[in-house]
């Protein structure tokens, strides 16, 4: 049992408030509906990726909010930007799907890559380490997320911490004192 007033819950995905300003309809989420070219609905050379943007594959579902959807929009939208300067034709998205990972505790991880190799455990948690590792932009990124969490695995330091304090007791606000 946890005795507390506020109890925060911090789950789901909601797009940035941003869209609002663009004075268009949102979608679920309040994600801003982009066309197969990255462009957003109704609106001319204004381009809308990753967590923000709305855009449902062949099945009539949306594309996840994930780093590699994101990723991969951006870079199309950065081609498609190019192509409207040059007077060229704009591409569809096209998502690849390189698989899914994550960890599930210390040490222990699954990983689905390329949609054909299953991993589990220490080797699935070493493949995400490494993964993550190589997608960081410069050395200095990488070695400082290392040594950060080289760290945290060997003292056992967690960034997720349940305050405890014996002042807070029921009938009697935290915040008094």
């Amino acid at each position: 049992e946890l005795n507390t007033y506020t109890v925060v819950w911090a789950a789901g995905m909601k797009a940035t408030a941003i869209g609002a300003l663009l004075g268009v309809d949102l979608a679920r989420g309040g994600r801003i509906p982009i066309e197969a070219t990255t462009v957003v609905r109704g609106l001319e050379r204004i381009y809308a990726v990753g967590d923000v943007a709305y855009l449902e594959d062949a099945a009539g579902q949306p594309y996840p909010m994930l780093i590699p959807v994101a990723q991969q929009q951006g870079e199309l939208a950065a081609n498609n930007i190019l192509a409207a300067l040059a007077g060229e034709s704009a591409q569809a998205f096209s998502y690849h799907d390189r698989g899914t990972m994550a960890t599930i505790g210390r040490s222990r991880a699954v990983a689905w890559i390329f949609n054909r190799f299953a991993l589990s455990g220490r080797l699935a948690w070493l493949a995400w380490l490494g993964l993550h590792l190589v997608m960081l932009l410069g050395f200095r990124n990488r070695l400082n997320v290392l040594i950060n969490w080289a760290w945290n695995y060997l003292t056992y330091d967690r960034s997720v911490r349940i305050i405890w304090s014996q002042e807070a007791l029921p009938g009697k606000s935290p915040h008094q004192q």
